[in-house]
Order: C-alpha cells, then sequence, then structure tokens
C-alpha cells in the first residue's frame, strides 16, 4: 500500500550569522532560531547576503591562470592529509587515498558571510569582508577585513589589517604585512611568522619567527627560533627552544596536529586575555 504521507521537504544548511554555528532547516523556512546561541534570524536574508558576498576572481587573477596554462601545483587533502599533484586549472579533483571530494576554486568574501568553507584554492576577504564561519579551510588565505571562526591553511596566511583578528589562525606560514595594526585575541599556530607590519599576538611557532626591518610585536613567543632584524621591535615574554615549544603545546587546551590533519572543532568560547606580565622585557634589534 502505498504511503498518503507528504514527502519531507528538503533541508538546507543554514549558518547563524551571530555564531557560525550550522544547522539543517527546511527549505521552506523563512526564519529560524539557532539551537546554539539561542539568536532569531532570517534565514532568506543569510542566503541573499551570502550569494553577494562570494565574488568570482578578478580579471587579472583569470588572466594569470590562463598564462599559466597546464602547468602543476601540489595539494593536500583537509581529510587525510595526502599529497598530490593536479593541474593548476583544475576546479575540483579526488583524493586518491581517502576518496574526499576537493574543491580546488578561488573564493571572494565581499560582504557577510556565515559558512563553513573548505577549498584547496585562495580565500581572500577584502576590507568590507565579515567572514563568521566555524571552519574554514583553504590552500592560501588573504585577510583584510574581519574573521571569526578558526581559519586552517596549507600554504601561507596574509594578514593585511587595523584592527582585531577574532578568529583562530592555523597555518604553514603567517606573513603580517606592511601598514598592519593588528591584534590577534586568540594564541597563533604556525610553522613560520614573518611579521613586516605591527601585530600583537600569542605566538606558537615550530619553526621560526622572523620579525623584519620596521616590524614590532607586542606579546609572547613560544618558538624554536627567533630572528630580529637590524630596526625591530619585540615586546613581552620570549621562550626559545625545543623544550620550551613543546612544554607551551602540552600545556595549550588546543594543542595542533599537523597542518591539514585538523580534527575540526568549533570556536565558540571567548577569547582569553593574555596572562599578566610583572615585569616584561624589552629589547630591540
Amino acid at each position: 500500500m502505498a504511503s498518503n504521507l507528504p514527502d519531507q521537504p528538503d533541508k538546507i544548511s543554514a549558518d547563524c550569522p551571530h555564531c557560525g554555528y550550522s544547522q539543517l532547516e527546511s527549505a521552506h523556512a523563512r526564519t529560524t532560531f539557532c539551537r546554539k546561541c539561542g539568536q532569531h534570524y532570517s534565514i532568506e536574508r543569510v542566503l541573499s547576503k551570502e550569494a553577494a558576498s562570494i565574488k568570482e576572481p578578478g580579471f587579472f587573477a583569470r588572466l594569470t591562470k590562463t598564462i599559466a596554462g597546464e602547468k602543476e601545483r601540489t595539494i593536500h587533502c583537509h581529510s587525510c592529509g595526502h599529497r598530490q599533484v593536479v593541474s593548476s586549472s583544475a576546479q575540483s579533483s579526488l583524493c586518491p587515498s581517502c576518496a574526499s571530494y576537493l574543491d580546488l576554486r578561488d573564493l571572494k568574501v565581499a560582504g557577510p558571510y556565515a559558512r563553513t568553507i573548505q577549498t584547496q584554492g585562495t580565500v581572500t576577504v577584502t576590507s568590507k569582508g565579515d567572514l563568521a564561519s566555524v571552519r574554514v579551510a583553504c590552500g592560501e588565505a588573504f585577510i583584510e577585513g574581519k574573521v571569526r571562526g578558526r581559519v586552517v591553511c596549507s600554504g601561507e596566511v596574509h594578514v593585511k589589517l587595523k584592527g582585531q583578528m577574532l578568529g583562530t589562525i592555523e597555518t604553514n606560514k603567517l606573513i603580517v604585512e606592511k601598514k598592519s595594526d593588528v591584534e590577534f585575541t586568540r594564541p597563533v599556530r604556525a610553522k613560520s611568522i614573518e611579521i613586516v607590519g605591527k601585530a600583537s599576538a600569542t605566538i606558537h611557532c615550530d619553526g621560526c619567527v622572523s620579525i623584519l626591518k620596521g616590524g614590532m610585536l607586542d606579546g609572547v613567543i613560544y618558538a624554536r627560533a627567533v630572528d630580529f632584524e637590524h630596526g625591530a621591535f619585540f615586546s613581552g615574554e620570549l621562550h626559545i627552544g625545543e623544550k620550551a615549544f613543546e612544554q607551551a603545546e602540552l600545556l595549550s587546551p588546543q594543542a595542533p596536529e599537523q597542518v591539514g590533519l585538523y580534527v575540526e572543532q568549533a570556536s565558540d568560547l571567548p577569547p582569553t586575555p593574555p596572562p599578566a606580565r610583572a615585569a616584561p622585557a624589552r629589547r630591540r634589534a
């Protein structure tokens, strides 16, 4: 006997613009309440804003890829960490190890956007962008606007921002660009860090922290090595060496694994204030 019950409506993913929590809602729903923070929001408004926020790469970016032709690049799977070589013009691929789908497209956020992003391409957040995703996994990132959530990058993260960086950054290499004046409210994790502008942060670096000429850093450094150029400025606590770095990782509540093998975790806790320092040391290179 055929069932007389109506078919269930299709589900869509609705990400809360307040906290970034993703939940499934009916495709016919117009508004909802977030099951995590309890805030009310309009699904239609969020979807329309998100659609207008994502833009295709500019003409010069497309021209560069066209000129590059069939050059190859190395990518890694965000699920299992397997590396493979693909064409630079490819838009997607499959991981030969775990069969996961790999998106290779570039994304440009020029407005409010509150959806999880996972791509091997480049994610660009413009000065007017407001990215509030729980997790952003990408191959490279350029940040000039607001970011709230967790950014996991297998390549380089370039930050050119004046103000607070509310999101968590875990990357292979972090570059704080010239003319930046950024305060990282959460610990920064990277294999190498290069500072040309001005930054305030707690840094966990499994490599070398380099402050170039004109660069300024105020905060706490746990690193295996540091390199200060003539004209660089550092103020705060400095912990150098393999033992100091390993001890900091053991004390950390979110010790990272290798880049590309992170366990997905929501960054929904309020920023932790930096530890009080009785007599901060100042040294000028």
